[in-house]
């Protein structure tokens, strides 16, 4: 190619050193002679795109699918690249390498191999479908996990200037995943299934409600409200995210959320044990079916072409969808109802809304639609339960005057003194003698505290200090050991040394080098 580059430019080169008119003057501009490759010409097909060509017509592919004869052209071009200069546009159904034309073919190889390089420009949808179309069946690429990388790679930077391409793309990648047994984590992304996962949170709920027993004497079980929040707060979202009345969006949700979610859910589950009992066909099933499996097309809407037929398998996506290959046929097991939200969940919600704002004499009341008699009549029931428990079960305020406290105390002293007999009478006048003389003390302590609240030592521990430095025996009011011990620790800092110590006698006493010292220190006379 760099040959052909520097033979035209030679060319070219050897006109204008002659003289020849098309450069005779700077100012005069004639006719130029346009020399280009033979790959530039617009009627030119490179060997490859001549082979594919060729390979359509042969005997053996006229007996083809479209889809194998789109993966047999494009292993024969897997690796050629093009620069051939296109700005047309390219639009079909179902784009192939046959739906386009000489040049729409090399315009496609040329856009591709920009994308091969790292640029992914904006081009004509169908361009993008070839290459999408191209990964899923391996070309030019390893299968597997490879596959998946560049498949993705490639729609994520090609949808932000086609956003359409995530109608196809997204199912085509959890197809992928499937189809090549790859890990499940790596469609999770993909799959589009909160509506199932949400209708899957109805039905764990809707066995709960059936699973408990009632109490004696009542058809139904009681629900105890506000002893599992969490599930609660799952069922309502699930409730809101299939219906097509949104109780989060409630005004009254936004005033009292917490007494909408419980009526909402607690309705749910009368709701649940009323069609169990009375119609043939339980809640979620009516409203949403049943889980179940239907025949499944790898790669819908693409062109796939295995080459042999898939092993049989089992593929389990996740708790709400499995995939299972027998004899080369595939089958998706799991609920198939369109993904929509439910009217008739909606209805039941916003009569459960319209209700309880009646019950709270809410301001802002919803008209009435028409409800049947049953459903409202159920809704009152769990309205009124729940009203009735939330009464039962609101805080308590207790206040307290406390202006009646010495009123109280007297008439307590009163009617203690009048059921006490003479022997019980004649003992309390003795504890009150005995403890009487302790009195005229503890005012002494009282006044030495205020006076003498030095080195941190408590009345007690200063009258214990001060009888010892008057030679007098204490009267500890507890333990002589502890008393004696913590004295020490608070005259620690002042002496640097243990000031009390127990004599041969075991009665404690102050240590001779250090009377004079806590004498001054207490400021008492020597």
């Amino acid at each position: 190619m760099a040959d052909i580059d520097a033979l035209i430019e030679q060319i070219l080169a050897a006109s204008r050193s002659r003289g020849g008119g098309a450069f005779s003057s700077p100012r005069v501009y004639q006719d130029e002679p346009l020399i280009r490759r033979g790959s530039q010409m617009p009627n030119y097909l490179p060997k490859p795109c001549q082979q594919m060509r060729a390979l359509a017509r042969t005997p053996q592919a006229r007996a083809w699918s479209s889809a194998r004869l789109f993966v047999e052209q494009a292993r024969l071009v897997a690796g050629y690249e093009d620069d051939f200069p296109y700005h047309g546009t390219f639009s079909s159904y179902f784009p192939t390498y046959d739906a386009m034309s000489d040049p729409q073919l090399r315009g496609y190889f040329t856009w591709r191999t920009h994308v091969r390089h790292g640029r992914v420009e904006k081009t004509s949808a169908a361009f993008a479908y070839v290459r999408l179309y191209e990964l899923i069946n391996g070309v030019g690429v390893e299968p597997g996990e490879p596959a998946f990388a560049a498949l993705e790679s490639f729609w994520k930077s090609y949808r932000e200037v086609e956003p359409s391409l995530d109608r196809y793309a997204r199912p085509w990648l959890v197809d992928y995943v499937v189809y090549h047994g790859l890990d499940a984590r790596l469609a999770a992304a993909y799959m589009d299934a909160a509506h199932d996962r949400a209708v899957f949170v109805l039905a764990r709920a809707a066995r709960r409600a059936l699973a408990e027993p009632p109490a004696k004497g009542r058809r139904h079980a009681e629900r105890a409200y506000g002893t599992d929040p969490a599930a609660d707060d799952e069922l309502f979202a699930a409730l809101d995210a299939l219906s097509t009345y949104r109780p989060q969006e409630s005004r009254l949700f936004k005033d009292a959320p917490e007494d909408l979610m419980r009526v909402s859910c607690a309705v749910f589950d009368r709701l649940t044990r009323y069609y169990r009992s009375s119609r043939t066909q339980g809640l979620v099933e009516s409203l949403f079916g049943t889980r179940h499996p239907m025949p499944h097309l790898m790669f819908a809407s693409a062109l796939f072409y295995p080459g042999a037929r898939h092993e049989d398998c089992v593929y389990e996506l996740d708790e709400t969808r499995h995939y299972e290959c027998r004899g080369g046929i595939w089958t998706c097991d799991g609920l198939h109802d369109g993904g929509g939200r439910s009217s008739k969940l909606g209805q039941v919600l916003r009569a459960t809304d319209r209700q309880l704002r009646a019950a709270l004499d809410y301001p802002h009341a919803l008209k009435e639609r028409g409800d049947p008699k049953y459903l409202v009549r159920l809704i009152d029931r769990e309205v009124g339960d729940y009203l009735e428990w939330k009464r039962a079960h609101a805080p308590r305020h207790v206040q307290i005057d406390l202006s009646q406290l010495s009123k109280i105390r007297a008439t307590a002293a009163v009617t203690c003194e009048s059921l006490l007999v003479d022997e019980e009478r004649e003992a309390q006048d003795l504890e009150e003698a005995a403890a009487a003389p302790v009195e005229e003390p503890m005012g002494e302590l009282a006044a030495l505290s205020a006076d003498k609240a030095l080195l941190g030592l408590a009345p007690e521990e200063l009258a214990f200090l001060r009888a010892l430095l008057d030679g007098q025996a204490p009267a500890a009011a507890g333990s002589a050991d502890l008393m004696v011990d913590a004295i020490n620790e608070k005259l620690f800092d002042l002496l640097g040394d243990t000031a009390l110590e127990f004599g041969p006698d075991g009665a404690p006493r102050v240590i001779e080098d250090y009377c004079d010292d806590v004498r001054q220190a207490l400021g008492a006379d020597a």
